[in-house]
């Protein structure tokens, strides 16, 4: 069995087809000296540092010491005093005294009318949800009413003024038809087509 001649041709075609990719040139850097490059750089001074001044200790002096066991004495006494009076009941503990400024604060926030200031009263009733729906449904439905008669009685008085209006206009135009057949005299602005006159 023979090949055919064929084959042959083929790989002659893909071996022209491949092409050799030309390699890139690697050209060498210039080596350049460190020594110039720095020398060319201004040299920045760098600024002083900042040295804060040492605070110097203070020293209590005997009169100090003997004021401040007085002073730290009397806060003591004081305490104890108070702690008493807040045990019987005759001093308010911090928290009341915060309850009472919030209440200043709030008493301030009111409504003030002609010098007299409004309070704000919660009203407690025993009204539900189906009562609140079912007053709801009943104010609405009788103020839909009123609306839709109110628009009604409107409307036909405004049919009633179109009406007369039309009579009116229909009335005035019959007028100017017979004015116009009696100045004529059986012409109307075509005077080819004789009309019916009033008079023939």
């Amino acid at each position: 069995m023979e090949m055919p001649k064929v084959v042959p041709q083929i790989v002659e075609t893909i071996e022209e087809t491949e092409e050799v990719e030309p390699l890139a040139i690697v050209k060498e850097k210039e080596y350049i000296v460190p020594s110039e490059v720095f020398s060319q750089v201004p040299v920045q001074e760098a600024p002083a540092p900042v040295v804060k001044k040492v605070r110097k200790k203070r020293t209590m002096t005997p009169e100090m010491l003997e004021k401040l066991a007085v002073a730290r004495a009397k806060a003591n006494e004081k305490r104890k005093a108070n702690k008493e009076a807040r045990l019987k009941g005759e001093m308010k503990t911090p928290s009341q005294v915060k309850q009472e400024q919030l209440e200043i604060q709030e008493e301030k926030k009111r409504p003030v009318v002609n010098n007299v200031t409004n309070e704000y009263k919660t009203i407690n009733n025993n009204i539900t949800p189906e009562d609140i729906q079912k007053i709801a449904l009943e104010t609405s439905s009788k103020a839909t009413a009123e609306a839709l008669f109110q628009y009604e009685e409107i409307r036909k008085q405004r049919k009633a003024e179109k009406k007369e209006k039309k009579e009116q206009e229909a009335k005035l135009l019959e007028r100017q038809n017979t004015i116009k057949k009696s100045i004529i005299g059986g012409y109307s602005g075509d005077y080819k087509k004789p009309r019916k006159s009033i008079y023939g």
